[in-house]
């Protein structure tokens, strides 16, 4: 690396401000340079440079690199970049940076237009220098391409796993478990006794919301210090995890670019290994904890989403997404409390107060403001001129041909996109077949 050459401009007596990323994936099956030997290497190569101001040394440990939301290192530095506080910023390689295609071209265009420089040591290419956009394309279609084989792989080995009965429980995400340095899992007794107790006072008729309390008052804590919650206490009691069963695949990830876990309704197969661990709560209570839900889902008509059912796990409210708490900001949920014998108090809460009241918004009740919006209802069918005029104020000759001229500018852009791939996608050409790559995508963002 002795040799690098930035294509930045240099400014006389002015320093260039130079930062590093570095990242390791736990996916990758192959021996990596250590995190630790990369971070000092760049430490070292850039406070040796008199020329440069060392601002720091950016990493993401065990992360992918398919994706950006989860790469904190990654976006502090591009943070601070974008705040003119880093010039340059060095890095490996390509597939380092990025193992999407589409990410790191519109991080390299961006970063290029306010002047920050990315030099891929491994290739030795600078962002600043127009001529590299096919290269850094090609290495980063390669780096994609081996992101989704290692996926693929990732995904047979688990599939495996599956069929053969094998699997993991997540202990550090819920109570009750723990694994020994033997790797067997151990029952942990403490927080086995705060599971029993969930489904005694279950059994006993207390409702999910009583219990989050119940254990709140007493400070009882969870894997989220006191934070419990009715749809906590029911998760609890569904986990079949806790009779000694383990249903696998209960959620999959389709797309190895995008990490999005999607509820498994039919899609794929599950596994269901019965009496596979040791169990915490014995059968008899753990089917009779399961038979007070279903009963009450019938009772209340809790709809729950099956792979033939459209509808969401919980009805979607009329008044979700546009009623806002003029506190906070947040959204205000449609709540119902059941009460045995008594009709169901309906009401409107804000989100913030769903697990305890943080914000100063009261409770609205849902006939009061059906009643508001009958009236309202009312007085604009009484008024249906003078909303027709009002309405149509808003959409003048002028805005029209803005947007009338705005509508013939996208026309033709999408029109002239679309020659421009249909002329390149079926190109033998390396470097053709990326620029219609780099197309597409451009029509998709016009299609939008």
């Amino acid at each position: 690396m002795d040799d690098i050459k930035l294509l930045h401009k240099i400014t006389p007596g002015i320093r260039l401000k130079v930062a590093a990323y570095a990242r390791i994936s736990n996916d990758k099956e192959e021996l990596e340079t250590s995190l630790d030997e990369q971070i000092k290497h760049y430490a070292d190569f850039i406070i040796a440079n008199p020329n440069w101001e060392f601002i720091g040394i950016y990493y993401d440990d065990g992360i992918s690199g398919t994706t950006i939301s989860k790469r904190h290192g990654f976006n502090k530095m591009l943070e601070l970049a974008r705040n003119k506080m880093i010039d340059v910023i060095l890095v490996k390689s390509v597939s380092r940076f990025s193992r999407n295609v589409v990410n790191l071209l519109e991080i390299v265009q961006e970063l290029r237009k306010i002047g920050v420089e990315m030099f891929f040591e491994q290739q030795n290419v600078s962002s600043i220098n127009l001529a590299s956009d096919q290269m850094i394309t090609i290495y980063a279609e390669f780096a994609e391409a081996e992101a989704v084989s290692t996926s693929n792989n990732v995904k047979w080995r688990v599939d495996k796993n599956m069929r053969e009965g094998r699997y993991y429980i997540p202990v550090n995400q819920m109570l009750g478990y723990y694994y020994d340095e033997d790797g067997k899992l151990q029952i942990k007794e403490g927080e086995a006794y705060i599971i029993k107790t969930i489904y005694r006072l279950y059994l006993s008729g207390l409702g999910c919301a009583k219990i989050a309390n119940y254990l709140k008052e007493r400070k009882i804590p969870n894997k989220h210090v006191y934070n419990w919650s009715p749809n906590g206490i029911r998760g609890i009691l569904r986990n079949e995890k806790y009779v000694g069963d383990c249903l696998l695949q209960k959620t999959y990830i389709e797309d190895p670019l995008t990490h999005k876990s999607i509820r498994n309704l039919g899609e794929k197969d599950q596994y269901l290994i019965e009496n596979g661990h040791p169990a915490i709560i014995d059968r008899d209570s753990w089917n009779e904890v399961q038979e007070m839900i279903d009963e009450g889902a019938i009772k209340y008509k809790v709809r729950r989403k099956t792979a033939n059912d459209g509808n969401p796990t919980n009805i979607l409210s009329a008044y979700a997404n546009w009623v806002i708490c003029p506190y906070c900001g947040s959204n205000f949920h449609h709540k119902i409390n059941h009460y045995n014998g008594k009709p169901a108090n309906r009401f409107l809460i804000c989100a913030s107060n769903m697990a305890g009241k943080i914000c100063e918004a009261d409770n609205y009740p849902v006939d009061q403001l059906n009643a508001i919006l009958a009236k309202i209802t009312g007085q604009l069918k009484a008024n249906k001129t003078d909303l027709k005029d009002f309405l149509l104020s808003k959409f003048t000759s002028t805005s029209y041909c803005k947007l009338q001229e705005k509508m013939e500018t996208l026309n033709l852009r999408i029109e002239d996109t679309e020659k421009q791939y249909r002329k390149l996608y079926k190109s033998d050409d390396v470097l053709e077949f990326n620029m219609a790559f780099q197309y597409k995508e451009q029509l998709k963002s016009l299609l939008k």
